[in-house]
């Protein structure tokens, strides 16, 4: 029964947010607030990238962790203004490579 208040909430805050637009066409919001939303995506694909990272199950004795690897090579590029499309498609490559070579 908890199973279906859960899919009812998520369903009820899913619409609320992409109908909110069409309720309130005229809803002005302040730049900080703007700003604030601007965030959010990145902050959410953040959550869910770091606990792959942070949490690696490949081999806790060692910190050479295809993802920690990978992480900081992205990091390295966006660092140096790469396009997000070279360090999309770099990061999985080397992580990919990176997983071979280490035999996961």
């Amino acid at each position: 029964m908890n199973q279906i208040w859960l899919i009812i909430g998520m369903i009820s805050v899913t619409w609320g947010v992409r109908s909110l637009p069409f309720l309130v066409p005229r809803l002005n919001l302040s730049a900080s607030v703007l700003n604030f939303l601007n965030c959010v995506p990145a902050a959410v694909l953040a959550a869910l990238v770091a606990e792959p990272i942070l949490n690696p199950v490949f081999n806790a004795h060692s910190l050479l962790q295809p993802e920690l690897i990978a992480a900081i090579i992205c990091l390295l590029l966006g660092y140096f203004k790469a396009p997000m499309l070279a360090i999309v498609v770099v990061g999985m490559g080397s992580f990919w490579l990176l997983r071979m070579w280490f035999g996961v």
